[in-house]
C-alpha cells in the first residue's frame, strides 16, 4: 500500500492519526526479540529488523485479530511471514512511499538473490517515515483520499487484509485455482477494466486506494470495517465488523429478496474470485 504523496504532508489540518502519547510510550518500552519470539509460537515467523513501531503495530493488530476469530468464530486466518526489509534491495518498482505490500504466491523478490519469498508474507518498508505517521494517516484519509479511515494503523489491516482474502480462497478452491485467480485479478488488460467498469463507484463508496486493483478493493473495504469496529484507545473489539456483510458465507442466500447495493455485490464477487465479473472466463 502506497501512500499518495509524501511532498504536501503540510496542510491546514490537524494531524491525529490515533498515536496518543501513551501508546509512544508503550511503543518506546516494546520488546521486539518477545514479540517475534511470541509469533513464533503462533507460527509466524518474523523478523522486524529493530523497528519497534512496527513490531508493536503488529502485534496489537494480531491480538485484535485473534479476539475478533476467538469471539465471533471466524475463520480469516494469519500471514506466514512478516518483515522489515530496504525496498532499495528488491526487485519490485516503485516501493519508494509504500508502507509495504503482500506477497501473496511464492517468487524471487531480492534483486541479488535466488531467496523465494513465501506465499502469504508481508513485507513494511524499513526506510519509510514511520515517525510521521499521524500526519500521514490524516493526509492521506483526509487530503489525498487515499485510505477510508485516518487511523494510523490502517497499513497493518490492510496488508493482513490481503492474507484474509487469500486464505479465503484457499478456502473455497484448490492452489492451482487460487493462483489462477491471483494471476487474472492482478492482470494489467484486467486491472484496466476493473477501472473503467468499477473504478468511479469503488472510488465513491470507498477510497481512490480501492480502484487500483480488485485485490485493493478487498484490502481496502475489510480494513475499513475492522477500523471502525474497534476502539482506537485500546484497539479492543466492539462488536463484529463482518456482520451482515459481504465477507458472511450466505450473504447473497440472506439477501436474496433484498437488493443490496451494488459496491457489496461487486465486494463479495471479487472476495469470492469470481473472476467473470472481470469478463474473464474460469
Amino acid at each position: 500500500m502506497k501512500i499518495n504523496s509524501q511532498k504536501n504532508f503540510n496542510s491546514n489540518i490537524s494531524y491525529a492519526g490515533g498515536l496518543t502519547k501513551s501508546m509512544i510510550t508503550d511503543i518506546r518500552n516494546t520488546d521486539v526479540t518477545q514479540i517475534q519470539n511470541y509469533l513464533a509460537k503462533k507460527n509466524i515467523k518474523s523478523d522486524f529488523q529493530n523497528n519497534k513501531f512496527i513490531a508493536w503495530s503488529v502485534i496489537k493488530v494480531f491480538e485484535f485479530i485473534k479476539e475478533l476469530q476467538n469471539t465471533f468464530k471466524l475463520k480469516l486466518g494469519y500471514p506466514n511471514n512478516i518483515m522489515v526489509k530496504d525496498t532499495k534491495t528488491l526487485s519490485i518498482p516503485d516501493l519508494e512511499f509504500t508502507y509495504g505490500f503482500c506477497n501473496l504466491v511464492p517468487c524471487r523478490i531480492h534483486k541479488t538473490s535466488d531467496e523465494i519469498t513465501p506465499a502469504k508474507s508481508i513485507i513494511f518498508n524499513k526506510d519509510f517515515p514511520w515517525d510521521k505517521i499521524n500526519e500521514i494517516s490524516d493526509f492521506d484519509f483526509h487530503i489525498a483520499k487515499n485510505t477510508t479511515t485516518d487511523f494510523f494503523l490502517e497499513f497493518v489491516f490492510h496488508e493482513f487484509s490481503h492474507i484474509f482474502h487469500e486464505n479465503h480462497l484457499l478456502d473455497k478452491y484448490s492452489i492451482n485455482k487460487v493462483l489462477k485467480k491471483l494471476i487474472l485479478m492482478t492482470d494489467p488488460e484486467n486491472i484496466k477494466k476493473y477501472q473503467q467498469l468499477y473504478g468511479q463507484l469503488v472510488e465513491n463508496k470507498i477510497c481512490k486506494y480501492a480502484k487500483k486493483e480488485p485485490l485493493d478493493l478487498i484490502a481496502c473495504d475489510m480494513s475499513g470495517r475492522l477500523i471502525n469496529n474497534l476502539d482506537r484507545n485500546n484497539i479492543k473489539l466492539r462488536s463484529n465488523p463482518l456482520k451482515n456483510s459481504p465477507y458472511e458465507k450466505f450473504f447473497f442466500l440472506k439477501n436474496f429478496f433484498n437488493n443490496k447495493p451494488q459496491i457489496d455485490r461487486l465486494i463479495k464477487h471479487i472476495f469470492d474470485g469470481e473472476t467473470k465479473i472481470l469478463n474473464n472466463i474460469d
